[in-house]
């Protein structure tokens, strides 16, 4: 506005929330444990940090929880080596929906650390029927509140908050 006062910006987003169909929810996994999936290709600023102390943490405290990276990571192999992480590597965008369902996930995790104008794997996650829990920062978070498919939670949550919200977010209330 201060560059160019006279213009009003209009917003478009790239894609209407509300014409997503809601698609069937993912099968759970049949043993109990609690499957989030983590879609794209993480660094820093999509939350590797965040995902990292996670998986950590559940394995510190012999939780059943298991992530899922649907992509790679700046380092697949320090995830993969707490025992609590699997990566299925780089896709197609064109394969991700199903790659995504066949995880057979209870949710979806964005645990990007900086904001974003829009976020394609939200809508990835929800066209294979997860909700998703994202930080409250950017886009995403706005998605979630506007369509009520999800949780936001606040940005600096401890690892052991947010594997308990995901617990909570997935219906699989834990004792703790």
């Amino acid at each position: 506005r201060r560059h160019f006062p006279g213009i009003e910006p209009v917003i478009v987003p790239h894609e209407d929330d509300a014409a997503l169909a809601d698609p069937p929810p993912s099968a759970p996994p049949p043993d109990g444990r609690c499957r989030v999936v983590v879609i794209g290709a993480i660094g820093i600023e999509k939350g590797y940090d965040v995902l990292l102390a996670c998986a950590r943490d559940a394995q510190a405290r012999g939780l059943p929880l298991d992530f899922v990276v649907v992509g790679h990571s700046i380092d697949d192999a320090r995830l993969m080596d707490t025992g609590q992480v699997f990566v299925t590597g780089e896709y197609r965008a064109e394969d991700a929906t199903a790659l995504i369902r066949a995880q057979r996930a209870s949710l979806a995790l964005l645990p990007s650390i900086c904001p974003e104008t829009w976020c394609f794997t939200l809508t990835e996650a929800w066209r294979a029927g997860l909700a998703a829990v994202a930080f409250d920062i950017g886009a995403p978070a706005e998605r979630i509140r506007r369509t009520g498919r999800g949780t936001v939670l606040p940005l600096g949550l401890s690892p052991p908050a947010i594997n308990n919200a995901l617990f909570t977010a997935a219906g699989l209330l834990r004792n703790e």
